[in-house]
């Protein structure tokens, strides 16, 4: 989705340091294409609720007029806030996913005591190794592999190139190995 440029957006390369200006512009801007804003937000955050859209939007504009004397260099004021929305949608999604936690097995009542304490330890140790993966990392593979989510909804979801994700994946996969291993041992 490209961004509209307007005389608003390209004064900011004119203007000298001044943050109450550029706080007011970033209103400007918000006021003016609140809408288009929303709708962006919410075509990334799939099955998400108005609410969650209005959070992001307010999240990611409170923090740009927080830091506007950031912003002084920025030409395009609407296209950095939907960079900067794109960036808030991802963090959102991140943070769900660190806090979706790995489901609890049901126990087998065919399993014998020994076998429910085999995979009740693998569990823990496959919990540890989750845990020792960084967030990205983590993130896709409990995405992928727990919750079943395919990677091209993922990619979309993400905004994350489905390469990236697909690499992702296989580094953590090669570390749990690794570690399940080791731990065995």
């Amino acid at each position: 989705m490209g961004a509209r440029v307007t005389p608003s957006d390209n004064r900011l390369a004119d203007a000298a340091p001044d943050v109450d200006r550029i706080r007011h512009q970033v209103a400007d801007v918000v006021r003016r294409d609140r809408g288009r804003l929303l709708r962006f937000v919410h075509a990334k955050l799939s099955g998400a609720s108005d609410l969650d859209a209005e959070d992001v939007v307010a999240d990611t504009v409170l923090r740009l007029i927080e830091r506007a004397d950031l912003l002084t260099e920025v030409e395009n004021v609407t296209a950095y806030l939907f960079r900067a929305l794109a960036n808030g949608v991802i963090d959102r999604i991140r943070r769900r996913r660190e806090l979706t936690p790995l489901p609890e097995e049901v126990e087998d009542p065919a399993l014998g005591p020994e076998q429910t304490l085999e995979q009740t330890q693998l569990r823990r140790r496959l919990r540890a190794a989750l845990d020792r993966l960084p967030p990205a990392q983590r993130a896709v593979w409990i995405a992928v592999e727990i919750e079943g989510v395919p990677f091209r909804e993922l990619a979309a979801q993400w905004n994350e190139p489905i390469g990236t994700l697909l690499s992702r994946k296989n580094r953590a996969t090669k570390s749990l190995r690794q570690w399940l291993a080791e731990d065995a041992t």
